[in-house]
């Protein structure tokens, strides 16, 4: 009987040790998603103020969205499974993509994974998705008829896809690459003849206004 009481007691204090575990556990899970939320939301903001040109509004977004992270990877210390599963990785690519685009959009350097303090995957994952912002950007400087910036944002589009390439050969180190990858070369496919087409039809049009302002120097 002393034995099982003693056994009793053990377990107890041994479940509740556990129970919280668990629940600390739970609590830093639940944190963590709600960090991730709101580096997510942050991150977004970040990118459509760069695609408006609003650089003070983008900086501010990408320092909110900055401190969150901090915030979620000194959380993340304590459970670090949590960098690579649950709604972290996501919200660090998204964060990545922000800040990359920012770089990019101010013909800065960009930041490298150490310096941003986010794992290599996330990274990769990030700098894949600015392609598509990228493409994005050269899309409106040739509907705005600025095609000397449309071609250097193609040019980096270039850039990003044959840096990208090499990263095929680690698709078991980095699930879903391939698929990135191949994205990235979807939206570059198009893009030299999309900004032929433009390119030629702005030469088309200024003949045209030359020629109509002949005409009306004649008559």
């Amino acid at each position: 009987m002393a034995a099982s009481g003693r056994l009793e007691g053990e377990l107890k204090e041994l479940i509740e040790r556990l129970v919280r575990e668990f629940e600390e556990e739970e609590e830093l899970k639940d944190g963590l998603v709600a960090l991730a939320r709101r580096i997510i939301k942050a991150s977004g903001d970040a990118v459509v103020a760069i695609h408006r040109g609003e650089e003070g509004e983008a900086a501010k977004l990408v320092e909110e969205a900055e401190a969150l992270v901090e915030e979620a990877l000194s959380l993340a210390e304590k459970c670090p499974e949590y960098l690579h599963t649950g709604p972290l990785p996501q919200a660090l690519k998204e964060y990545v993509e922000a800040r990359l685009l920012k770089s990019l959009r101010e013909g800065s350097r960009l930041p490298r994974p150490d310096e941003l303090k986010v794992p290599i995957k996330p990274y990769v994952y990030g700098l894949a998705e600015v392609a598509g912002e990228v493409k994005r950007l050269m899309v409106e400087a040739m509907r705005q008829d600025r095609l000397e910036e449309a071609e250097q944002w193609l040019e980096s589009l270039e850039s990003l896809y044959m840096a990208l390439r090499r990263l095929e050969a680690y698709r078991g180190a980095l699930p879903g690459i391939k698929g990135a990858v191949d994205q990235v070369r979807k939206a570059l496919e198009p893009s030299r003849s999309d900004l032929a087409l433009t390119s030629q039809g702005q030469r088309l049009r200024l003949e045209l206004r030359r020629f109509e302002e002949e005409l009306r120097k004649r008559g």
